[in-house]
């Protein structure tokens, strides 16, 4: 599996947590772009341990991995609402958590606000 970091999901992702109001802090946040993963998923949303973080880079407390043989062909409304849906896993407090699907801003995003994606898509 080929890994590399993926500026075009940071920039779709700043967009995103602008537009709905996430208030994250997207520099704590790393997103990269992975190839050849046997994943079902789209993308997935990993914590790093907090040893990992001492080790590794204590700025740094979320990954948002895209599997690029399945992200890199959605339409951009699809790929939005991916990162929409990945963002909403990470708490507002940053803290080190994930939500879970069954968290209540996971049912505010079930039905995709389909203008507001097409409204990123047109500036984008």
């Amino acid at each position: 599996m080929k890994f590399q970091y993926a500026d075009d999901v940071k920039e779709l992702a700043k967009i995103v947590n602008e537009k709905f109001d996430l208030k994250l802090n997207l520099e704590r946040i790393a997103f990269i772009r992975s190839q050849g993963s046997r994943s079902k998923a789209i993308a997935r949303t990993l914590m790093l341990p907090s040893q990992w973080r001492f080790i590794l880079s204590p700025s740094i407390l979320y990954i948002v991995e895209v599997i690029s043989e399945k992200y890199d062909n959605l339409t951009c409304e699809e790929k939005v609402y991916v990162i929409l849906h990945e963002l909403t896993h990470i708490p507002n407090s940053m803290k080190g958590g994930l939500r879970n699907h069954n968290h209540p801003h996971f049912r505010k995003i079930k039905k995709p606000p389909y203008k507001e994606l097409k409204e990123i898509c047109k500036h984008i």
